[in-house]
């Protein structure tokens, strides 16, 4: 079935600079991803002026977002999108050096794309997540569905998630710095784990915004104010050892935190849950794993609190 023919039983309009897309005739990574409709995809490669890019000799691992990844994207990021300059660092890091098939894939494994930091000296790097025993492989978070299309130059993947969040903010350790994680930015130097969370071991840490520290009574906050000990319990009851994305979780599933406490996946359809805490900003990939923003503290079991 041809790519056109496929958009219009899925009710779609075909890009129009897709239709103006021309083939170099030597089955490259573009050539495939015509092949498997992914028109969207080749819609911003021809506006971004990446064609040559992709069309390089040598060996690429191309990561491709479906049309429906594209339709999925949060309005914010198809507004970001239209940003020609902003649209070719995202479509760079789906572009990863090295022929990267399915079985050569490891956990945590890292691939260095063509898109670059902000300090424009090094590469954004790609995290290949395998979950469940291999049932769920994520790039960048986002799921792989369909594996190994080979071209002259390269493989291609197909994805079912734009990869629109780079770890372009650095460390889990940098990302907290941001207005609304103040507290725990504090709290991880105050116990000591920020500089843990700067090294390469992936973690995973839930956040909690500033708002649910606000409305703790002072009994409360005063048995943690220059207590050490108790802050570093805290902090470490948030942190997991591993890259977590919400697209490797299912309902049930458990997280043993630092601290040897666990987290149970409340929910996986719409937002995500976890111990009943909602994901405000989910999946801000890091340098070294992931940062989720939560709605709620995570107190460890025997920590004495009020509410």
């Amino acid at each position: 079935m041809s790519p056109v023919l496929n958009e219009k039983i899925l009710g779609m309009n075909v890009p129009e600079d897709s239709k103006n897309f021309q083939s170099a005739g030597k089955n490259n990574v573009l050539d495939v991803a015509y092949k498997l409709g992914a028109t969207t995809f080749l819609s911003l490669v021809t506006k971004t002026n990446l064609t040559a890019k992709f069309n390089l000799t040598g060996h690429a691992t191309v990561f491709i977002p479906s049309n429906d990844a594209f339709i999925d994207l949060p309005d914010e990021q198809k507004e970001n999108l239209k940003d020609l300059s902003y649209a070719k660092e995202i479509l760079l890091y789906h572009l990863v050096s090295g022929r990267h098939d399915k079985k050569s894939f490891r956990n945590e494994a890292l691939y260095q794309s063509r898109s670059k930091m902000e300090d424009e000296d090094s590469f954004l790097k790609v995290r290949v997540n395998i979950y469940h025993g291999g049932k769920i492989i994520t790039a960048g978070g986002s799921p792989i569905v369909n594996f190994d299309h080979e071209a002259t130059n390269g493989i291609v993947h197909i994805l079912s998630r734009v990869m629109f969040w780079p770890p372009a903010y650095g460390s889990v350790a940098q990302i907290v710095n941001i207005p609304i994680t103040t507290f725990m930015a504090y709290g991880l130097m105050d116990g000591g784990l920020s500089e843990q969370l700067s090294k390469n071991e992936p973690y995973t840490l839930f956040a909690p915004t500033d708002l649910p520290w606000e409305a703790l009574p002072n009994k409360t906050m005063n048995k943690l104010r220059g207590n050490k000990t108790a802050i570093r319990r805290v902090m470490e009851n948030h942190i997991v050892s591993g890259t977590y994305f919400t697209n490797g979780l299912k309902r049930n599933d458990t997280l043993t935190t630092l601290l040897g406490e666990e987290l149970r996946v409340d929910s996986i359809i719409g937002n995500v849950t976890v111990n009943g805490s909602h994901f405000v900003l989910p999946d801000i990939s890091a340098t070294n794993g992931v940062v989720h923003i939560t709605t709620k503290i995570f107190w460890p079991t025997d920590f004495d609190w009020e509410h």
